[in-house]
């Protein structure tokens, strides 16, 4: 009866808490983003969890609807990056990708890669982690717009985006005459527009050589 007494208080709790569980995970709806470290809660309706809309699969074509965007426009995903030292080597980090992405663009870019690169660089000014630096990036785009047309031309706008943020902080500017050679990454041979069966038969064919070569030398080697 002892045992029993403590049992039953215990049973009702955990009855007690899986039913509130169950009924937040089947809540119709949730937040975006939390209000105390998020600036899209009031421009953006909730979610609503039992929709098909809520997991949409993940395709190129996945576009956001300029309305959506003008929106948004003077707001960020994250919050604000408190954190001095992460924010500077986020910084230095985002940087180095974007000179040396600038650096492997096509010379002579389609109008579909100039349509992503300019998507990335809109997207990022929303999604990038420290959120006043986000809307900073914001305003900076309004004053120099994004030019893709050419990879150098896209060196050359970034290169200025970027001495932009170095003024606004008192670092020292750039020379964006040297911006290629300063960010060539070493990657080897400038190849664009990668494409996975090319390079799997450009591979074999190497394996093929390799292996006709191999067999050269141990017949010479064998003959002397």
């Amino acid at each position: 009866m002892f045992r029993l007494n403590r049992i039953i208080p215990i049973l009702f709790i955990s009855v007690t808490l899986i039913c509130t569980f169950y009924l937040a995970t089947q809540s119709n709806y949730i937040s975006l983003y939390d209000k105390k470290i998020a600036v899209l809660v009031d421009t953006t309706e909730p979610v609503n969890l039992r929709s098909s809309k809520a997991n949409i699969p993940f395709t190129l074509d996945s576009t956001i609807s300029d309305s959506i965007i003008n929106e948004l426009e003077g707001k960020a995903v994250m919050g604000k990056l408190a954190n001095e030292t992460l924010r500077a080597q986020l910084g230095q980090s985002t940087w180095y990708l974007l000179h040396v992405m600038a650096s492997r663009y096509p010379v002579e870019p389609t109008e579909t890669e100039k349509i992503l690169v300019l998507g990335f660089i809109k997207y990022l000014s929303f999604l990038y982690p420290c959120g006043d630096c986000a809307v900073h990036f914001q305003q900076n785009l309004k004053k120099l717009p994004p030019n893709v047309d050419s990879r150098d031309a896209f060196e050359q706008w970034l290169c200025q985006i970027h001495n932009i943020v170095n003024k606004s902080l008192e670092k020292p500017i750039f020379d964006c005459k040297k911006v290629h050679d300063a960010y060539d990454c070493g990657c080897g041979p400038d190849l664009i527009r990668y494409d996975p069966e090319l390079d799997m038969l450009d591979h074999t064919s190497k394996s093929i050589e390799s292996s006709a070569f191999n067999r050269d030398l141990e017949s010479s080697a064998a003959v002397s």
